[in-house]
């Protein structure tokens, strides 16, 4: 689905900020939410998506494609002829046109290349500043240290944890795959070496000198 919404949020899901979630849109359905996808049809062009059948353009999708990062010569192409990627954006540019308060990502970082990604995470640090309340739905845990507030997983319907992303490898209760340097420093820690954990091999390095200077 790459991008949907929920008009209000249920009381029992109290997490602040950015919130990353390791698991399926569905499992937002099951915690209360109602959420709401996009209608569109392949054959119509970006410019009759974002402004039905308005005459003159919607003074504000210029706006939004500026910050979006979107060329404005993608209105006149049909949605089904779009990249990917800028499919995406286009979707998620529609939410904002739209005002939506509640943006869920769904899986919205799977294929991007490194340089999207940055932009992306770029994005969701601007929107986060004027308010939009953001759900980011993804398996990658580098993508999501850079962007989430409070880290939420939930399986068989259950959240198993809900807490600031670091503090989850400090105890082995959660089953979950994680990166290569992780494991590193899982195993140093355990050697007893005083190092903390981090996704930038550049800080494990510096760690690592000041843990064998002291």
């Amino acid at each position: 689905m790459e991008v949907v919404y929920t008009k209000d949020i249920p009381e029992s899901f109290t997490y602040k900020g950015v919130v990353g979630l390791i698991g399926d849109v569905h499992d937002l359905e099951h915690q209360g939410f109602d959420i709401d996808g996009i209608v569109y049809d392949d054959n119509w062009t970006v410019k009759r998506f974002l402004n039905g059948l308005h005459f003159k353009l919607n003074v504000r999708i210029e706006s939004l494609f500026n910050y979006l990062e979107l060329d404005m010569s993608y209105l006149n192409v049909k949605i089904k002829d779009l990249s990917k990627t800028n499919f995406k954006y286009v979707l998620l540019s529609y939410l904002l046109l739209n005002n939506k308060k509640t943006i869920i990502f769904d899986y919205f970082d799977v294929g991007l290349i490194y340089k999207e990604q940055k932009k992306l995470i770029k994005i969701i640090h601007n929107l986060a500043n004027e308010g939009i309340r953001m759900i980011v739905i993804s398996k990658d845990l580098v993508f999501l240290s850079q962007i989430v507030d409070t880290l939420v997983i939930i399986k068989n319907d259950k959240v198993i944890y809900a807490d600031v992303m670091m503090n989850l490898f400090k105890e082995d209760k959660v089953d979950i795959d994680v990166p290569e340097i992780v494991k590193f420093i899982k195993l140093a820690k355990k050697r007893d070496a005083d190092i903390s954990y981090t996704f930038d091999s550049l800080e494990l390095l510096k760690d690592i000198y000041r843990s064998v200077a002291k």
